[in-house]
Parts: structure tokens; sequence; C-alpha cells
């Protein structure tokens, strides 16, 4: 794979696609890239198929085994995509209007459009939740 015109030295999108294609195919000494994740998500960035390439970039760092994240009590990907979702649009809702606006013009071709849907549609009793137990973990710290 080589580096084209088309490739941006910047991530596609800040909370869930921050790693750029440039970074992807020549990433920093120390940094590795699991296949078959590196090739798929930097084709899913250039097909626009951003489910597909979120899904991609969950798994590149090979912490994904049998659907189960590592380091995440057993949550499924799915539930860590969800909980991530809700963390950007209570902490940094800014930045995820702009992520819902970039998945919007997402590919008909997406294989995970499971996955854009899990970002893109929170309701506000799970959002009513999450600030619950975010302000209950900041109040057990104090």
């Amino acid at each position: 794979m080589t580096v084209t015109g088309k490739d941006k030295k910047v991530p596609a999108e800040q909370l869930f696609l921050d790693l750029s294609i440039q970074h992807v195919l020549n990433p920093s000494p120390g940094t590795k890239f699991i296949e078959p994740w590196k090739g798929m998500y930097v084709d899913a960035i250039r097909d626009a198929r951003f489910g597909d390439d979120v899904w991609a970039r969950y798994h590149i760092y090979g912490d994904v085994k049998n659907g189960i994240v590592g380091g995440s009590n057993n949550m499924t990907l799915l539930d860590v995509i969800k909980e991530d979702a809700l963390s950007y649009r209570v902490n940094e809702p800014e930045e995820y209007f702009k992520a819902l606006l970039f998945y919007a013009k997402t590919s008909g071709a997406d294989g995970h459009a499971d996955v854009i849907e899990v970002i893109t549609n929170l309701d506000e009793r799970e959002i009513a939740e999450f600030k619950a137990k975010e302000e209950g973990e900041l109040e057990d710290e104090a």
C-alpha cells in the first residue's frame, strides 16, 4: 500500500478515528498495528465506510479477542463503543456533534452500520445515567 494524494496527515475524525492514514501506514518507532485491521482501517477511510473504519480502529492494536475488549471488564466491542460515545457526548459535546455530521456521510456499502447507529443514537436516559455515574465516581474520589 502506498500513500496517495487522497490520504491525510490528520485523522479523518477526532474521536473514534484518531489515527491518520499516514500514521497507520508509517507508524512511529515502537507502534505496531495489527493486520488485517491496519489495511481495513485505511481502506475503509478511503471508501467512506466509517462503521467498518471504527470497527477496525478498535481492533488495530490487537486488544479485541472473540468480540471482548481487553481491559474492559468483559465488555463487548459494541458496548465499549457505546460507552465511549456517551463519554464524548457528555464530556466533549462539540467534538461529538462534529462527529455526528461526519458519520452522516457514511457509505451505503458500510458493513458495520450498527457501529454508526450505536455512536449516533444515544437516548437522553442513557446520557443522564452516564452523567450520574460519572458524578458519583467524582464524589467517591473526593
